[in-house]
């Protein structure tokens, strides 16, 4: 083809608002941001409603990477690593948060919660600052002062954004105070950055685990913990348009839960999965979309990884029969016809597995502290997933 005719067959693109408007579609949602610059018609087609709309209503997000926090081991403390999922070789947007006001500084900046493609982070000592970033664009927003945080409680906190649904993020908090035995929530809108009291108030039970809140469905859930002393009591979700709460089952949920467990949303599926030492094998739980029950998606067999890295079966807490590892994250992939995977921790490795054809390859080593990784029990290490 000569050069003629494809700066022709170029024109007929360019001046053909319907054919743009799909390829741009199509464009990684990072680069629009780029190429409202172009032109006037490129800056009016991408901040178009109905180009919004239509953006909205592809199919689900993917999930790009993972942020990893790990705990203080000297100066470093706001220090954040991050691993591409689909090429290793990508760069980190950056390897401290940048926000804080140095990355020595003891007041620790910690990541709380991730949702799509917002970060939730606040003070390590208080949860006075709250911060809401967006990695892919550089954004950050300080949320005002709680309007409950001088009073005697704990405040809990999760992020919401759906970018389906609304460009607008929501913060929920829980707020629960001794006497009288009384749990309320409050909603932080971007849309009217404020926080207001919610309809609903809630009698705490002393089982609920109001951390590591997992989105579904337009609900924040919430699970309860392992008691010995008693069975492990229905688990909550809140819807947020409704501002309704109600239970949902309880996962089989172990003594081991409290550090071993993973609990999260992936493409639209609700997962509960914990790995027992003692155990060689463990099983991922989804949960049905009416909330009947939680059934057996996923067992994986941990003996063949433990062959490859027999690190797993040395450490100091447990027996020589036993296994250290840890499920940090799981990832659905169904929606973009490729395997699904889980994403484990064993010490000093993270390791892809293919929930698919069962194999696994390491995507991510980090350091140990001196002590080695003997004393590394896994389940410590914290995982946020993003999108771009």
């Amino acid at each position: 083809m000569s050069s003629c005719q494809l700066c022709s067959s170029s024109q007929v693109v360019l001046n053909n608002d319907d054919l743009l408007t799909l390829i741009l579609l199509h464009v990684p949602r990072k680069k629009l941001i780029s190429l409202k610059c172009v032109s006037r018609q490129w800056l009016s087609l991408i901040t178009n409603p109905h180009f919004i709309i239509r953006l909205r209503s592809l199919p689900p997000f993917r999930i790009s990477g993972l942020f990893f926090q790990q705990p203080v081991y000297g100066a470093e403390c706001n220090k954040v690593d991050f691993v591409h999922l689909n090429d290793l070789k990508t760069p980190s947007p950056f390897s401290f948060l940048t926000f804080a006001h140095d990355h020595t500084d003891p007041e620790r900046v910690c990541i709380k919660q991730s949702c799509n493609a917002l970060l939730l982070c606040c003070t390590d000592r208080s949860a006075n600052i709250t911060l809401v970033y967006n990695p892919s664009t550089n954004q950050l927003d300080t949320l005002p002062k709680h309007p409950c945080t001088d009073s005697y409680g704990l405040l809990h906190i999760d992020l919401i954004f759906d970018p389906s649904k609304s460009l607008h993020y929501k913060v929920i908090s829980f707020l629960t105070r001794p006497q009288p035995s009384v749990g309320d929530f409050y909603i932080y809108s971007s849309e009217t950055k404020t926080w207001r009291p919610s309809i609903k108030s809630y009698l705490p039970s002393p089982d609920m685990l109001f951390r590591d809140g997992a989105y579904w469905n337009g609900c924040l859930h919430w699970l309860s913990e392992y008691s010995n002393s008693r069975p492990v009591s229905d688990s909550l979700y809140f819807n947020v348009d409704e501002e309704r709460l109600q239970t949902f089952p309880s996962p089989p949920i172990s003594e081991w839960s409290v550090d071993k467990s993973y609990f999260g949303e992936s493409e639209d599926h609700l997962h509960y999965t914990e790995v027992c030492p003692f155990d060689s094998s463990f099983r991922v739980y989804e949960m049905k979309s009416d909330y009947s029950e939680w059934f057996v998606k996923y067992q994986i067999d941990l003996v063949p990884i433990s062959i490859t890295f027999p690190e797993m079966k040395d450490c100091f807490f447990y027996t020589c029969d036993s296994f250290n590892a840890a499920v940090v994250s799981l990832i659905r992939r169904e929606n973009f016809k490729e395997d699904s995977f889980l994403v484990l921790e064993i010490p000093g490795k993270i390791i892809r597995y293919n929930l698919v054809d069962k194999s696994f390859k390491v995507i991510w080593e980090f350091v140990l502290p001196e002590y080695g990784p003997r004393f590394w029990p896994c389940g410590g290490l914290k995982a946020w997933p993003i999108i771009e």
